[in-house]
């Protein structure tokens, strides 16, 4: 029988660093560049902890993956729960601050089954997220005639905004305050 191998608390402070070291290494250098020393070496740890705290570095990616996506999950419903859900949930999607980290688990999503997996079950659950709410944001509207249905509000919002968001974390503006302006007019249109 094999013998169970100890493993670090959840909890610790030295796991939330190799996390953060995972999101650093990404940000800085893409994901390519994972590896245990990469990931410890931004956490001031020693590369062997990586293994004390998590099996195999697709669970350190995996637990930092996932750690991720409910930051974003919350800001998300957080943005549905304010007076202008709308414009909330469009300043969420086109915020530039994580638009790499999001490019860099995309990109390995196309590579890892798991990320992508994730990734699906992730988008699919954002996608109804809200819908009540932007139901009823359009409903509301003296525009609702005008606009397709919460599904594709939502979509569009998420498109733009990440789109802006990944390009000018790549350094790209051309466009983008007439977009951000665009974006503003519209949702000004059903969010009076």
């Amino acid at each position: 029988m094999a013998a169970t191998r100890r493993m670090g608390l959840e909890n610790s402070t030295s796991r939330a660093a190799l996390m953060d070291g995972v999101e650093a290494v990404m940000r800085e250098d893409g994901y390519a560049a994972l590896t245990a020393r990469s990931v410890a070496e931004r956490a001031g740890l020693k590369h062997q902890l990586v293994y004390y705290y998590f099996q195999t570095m697709d669970d350190l990616l995996m637990a930092t993956y996932q750690r991720h996506i409910a930051r974003v999950q919350e800001q998300i419903e957080t943005a549905f729960q304010d007076p202008r859900p709308l414009h909330a949930f469009w300043n969420v999607c086109s915020n530039p601050h994580d638009a790499r980290l999001n490019m860099e688990f995309m990109a390995m999503a196309n590579h890892n089954a798991a990320i992508r997996a994730e990734t699906i079950r992730f988008g699919e659950h954002i996608r109804q997220v809200g819908l009540d709410q932007v139901g009823a944001q359009i409903e509301a509207s003296p525009h609702r005639e005008e606009v397709f249905s919460p599904r594709a509000v939502t979509q569009a919002i998420a498109a733009i905004g990440s789109t802006v968001g990944i390009e000018g974390a790549l350094g790209i503006a051309g466009g983008h305050d007439e977009t951000r302006a665009m974006v503003t007019w519209w949702l000004d249109r059903l969010e009076p």
